[in-house]
């Protein structure tokens, strides 16, 4: 069965002022369901079913975010998708799965990319991580989210963490900078930089994302929406 053909929508919309969405899966279903959803919403779609292909759609076309299966493409590993995100830095990449596991979600974060949904998720949630993407914040869908989560790991212990260090913790999660944190707590930029590096060591993290992620199962945390 042929691939659904790049295409734009016919109804006028804000949405062509981006590139193309380029699409690089090897599931037909999935890419003719995705170009569908997209076109409706008024993008400019381009597809490609090889990563011999995404790369020579990536030379000719404007793509304003890629979204691709890691798993199913056939990359000869997670570096080509590295390199490939690397190549086009201001370019968002959203990994689109079947499954993913906590240490699949942790080999895409250290390979930069930091936006990932699921297959599985509703029409809502892939409009939302699509335009989360296009806006080039990092975020995970609810779907996601909820799989780090339930992971079954040791528990880190919250209770090392000083008053002080609890309250950098949230205002970290607020969307502060380190420079406004030190401005709004009086204390040097290199203070908040020492703080967070001795909230790193005892929660046994090395990221915000994962910070956050252990706050929000420690209690620490309320209800904070998972754009970074």
């Amino acid at each position: 069965m042929p691939r659904p053909a790049a295409a734009q929508s016919a109804e006028p919309s804000s949405n062509r002022n981006h590139g193309a969405i380029l699409i690089a899966d090897s599931q037909y279903l999935t890419t003719a369901a995705l170009t569908s959803l997209l076109l409706e919403n008024g993008y400019t779609v381009e597809t490609a079913e090889s990563r011999h292909e995404l790369i020579e759609k990536l030379k000719s076309c404007e793509v304003s975010l890629l979204v691709t299966d890691y798993i199913l493409l056939d990359y000869r590993s997670i570096n080509d998708l590295a390199e490939i995100a690397a190549s086009q830095p201001g370019r968002p990449v959203l990994a689109l799965c079947n499954l993913i596991t906590p240490m699949q979600i942790r080999e895409l974060n250290r390979a930069g990319i930091r936006n990932i949904a699921l297959k599985t998720d509703d029409r809502a949630e892939l409009m939302h991580a699509i335009a989360t993407a296009l806006k080039k914040k990092k975020g995970y869908t609810g779907s996601v989210l909820d799989i780090l989560l339930r992971q079954d790991e040791p528990s880190r212990d919250t209770a090392l963490l000083t008053a002080s260090e609890i309250e950098i913790v949230r205002l970290i999660s607020s969307g502060l900078s380190t420079k406004e944190i030190a401005a709004k707590k009086h204390i040097s930029f290199h203070t908040v930089m020492t703080h967070r590096k001795n909230i790193f060591r005892k929660l046994g993290v090395s990221s915000s994302q994962e910070m956050m992620l252990h706050a929000i199962k420690a209690g620490l945390i309320d209800n904070i929406e998972y754009h970074i």
